[in-house]
């Protein structure tokens, strides 16, 4: 599975996965090579979803620092 797969990209895909599980008819081996397929994915998704929640934190951390120190006088 790429690794330069977009969040959105793999969230389609995941879901491709899981309806295609529900729907049924599939062998076991097909069953479970989705399935493998679908736990990596998500596995990529809660990675990129960690990395965007790390950054907007960062970032309101910076903005709340230039705030704090924007009201303070030059010493």
């Amino acid at each position: 599975m790429d690794e330069q797969l977009s969040f959105e990209e793999g969230l389609n895909r995941l879901e491709k996965i899981v309806q295609t599980l529900e729907t049924g008819g599939l062998t076991l081996e097909e069953a479970l090579s989705l399935f493998e397929e679908g736990m990596h994915l998500a596995k990529i998704c809660s990675e990129r979803l960690d990395a965007a929640e790390l950054k907007i934190s960062q970032l309101q951390t910076a903005f709340e620092e230039a705030i704090e120190n924007k009201g303070e006088s030059p010493c």
